[in-house]
């Protein structure tokens, strides 16, 4: 008996192994299987844009512990031992690096990764050529004569040969009231300019004005009104603008699906009554749209959640464009889910343009804000 005892206690442990093995079926790992990095790739990134990425890992214990094995990060890029990557990366380039996870049943696993910092529509990097007064549309008037006046704009394109073979496009419109202004504006040239340099096609254009005395049937909310009328002219012209960059997109290099729309003031009012389909007005499809200065006049229920989305900069002591216009079209964007950001400029009146650059919001510029919307909500890094 003492012998078949002794027996029995040493095959207890061999008995357990045993056991053991046979809970975790073919795997010898372990009760959680083998671990593994499961993401195989992370997004690149834009240089100064915010950014974020989650690594995963698979089997083991899921106590997972992340480290740099291998290389570095982007330059401001870090990661937590979480396998959050996050950071606003400062510099252009590509890195290469290795990432371990270990697991609480001490396991490690190691996976490659690249990530490429992109100044790409970002830095403004391109010599930028200009041409004038290019025919884009007609339109209905009545003076000074009974006829059709030829719409112009100008195209801002990048001149360099080394770029994405397709580029987003900008469609800025001047302000002025509907009774003045120009497409050769100041602040609509600065626009032209400083996007064509980061490699998008910009163009500015005319439309009809007061003064050209567009027909009612322009469907205007209050034909009574010339200024009205004309606004729902400059609307109808809008949307042939679009229409004109799809048409001439192969010609310039344009994606037509990365076109942003937008103006100060009478251009602002004009691009969200566009955008946004003022009723009786075709309207067109873009996929961003900036608002300096605008409003839309009670016509906030236009404004739809899956519509292109808004950036919308206004001062709170405007004279001309009320104040109260801006924050109409806030909360309609609140209720209904549309994605924008609504920059309020504390005391500022009609002069938006000249504070994009000196006004500065969580360590960022209002210019550099606008970039930054356009690059994500037109989805740039794919380019």
């Amino acid at each position: 008996m003492r012998e078949d005892s002794r027996i029995s206690r040493r095959l207890l442990p061999i008995v357990g192994s045993l056991l053991l093995l046979l809970s975790c079926g073919d795997d010898p790992i372990g009760p959680f299987g083998e671990l593994e990095v499961a993401t195989t790739s992370l997004p690149n990134a834009g240089r100064t844009l915010s950014y974020s990425a989650t690594l995963e890992a698979t089997g083991g214990d899921d106590d997972y512990t992340w480290a740099l094995a291998v290389g570095s990060l982007p330059t401001n890029l870090s990661l937590a031992a979480t396998g959050q990557i996050s950071g606003t990366p400062t510099v252009a380039g590509t890195s290469d690096f290795t990432v371990e996870v270990a697991s609480g049943d001490g396991q490690t696993s190691q996976q490659m990764f690249s990530i490429a910092v992109s100044g790409a529509f970002l830095d403004s990097e391109f010599a930028v050529v200009v041409e004038s007064d290019i025919v884009y549309a007609t339109g209905a008037v009545r003076s000074p004569t009974v006829g059709e006046i030829d719409l112009h704009l100008d195209v801002y394109r990048p001149a360099d040969a080394n770029l994405p073979a397709l580029r987003p496009g900008f469609i800025l419109i001047h302000g002025g009231g509907f009774t003045g202004g120009s497409k050769t504006n100041a602040t609509m040239v600065a626009f032209g300019n400083a996007y064509a340099a980061r490699g998008y096609v910009a163009t500015s254009i005319s439309y009809r004005l007061v003064g050209d005395d567009p027909p009612t049937e322009a469907l205007a909310h209050d034909p009574s009104s010339a200024q009205s009328v004309a606004a729902a002219a400059a609307r109808v012209d809008a949307a042939r603008a679009v229409e004109w960059m799809r048409d001439n997109a192969a010609s310039y290099g344009i994606d037509p699906d990365r076109i942003a729309m937008g103006g100060y003031s009478a251009g602002a009012i004009t691009s969200m009554g566009t955008a946004y389909r003022d009723p009786g007005v075709d309207g067109a499809d873009v996929q961003a749209v900036l608002s300096l200065s605008g409003g839309l006049y009670g016509l906030e229920s236009i404004i739809e959640a899956d519509e292109a989305p808004l950036i919308m900069i206004h001062g709170t002591a405007d004279p001309t464009v009320s104040f109260s216009l801006a924050e109409a079209i806030e909360a309609r964007a609140l209720s209904v889910g549309l994605t924008h950001e609504f920059y309020p400029l504390e005391g500022v009146g009609h002069g938006t343009p000249s504070v994009l650059v000196s006004t500065v919001v969580d360590g960022i510029t209002l210019a550099d804000r606008i970039r930054n919307f356009l690059y994500v909500h037109l989805g740039l890094e794919a380019l």
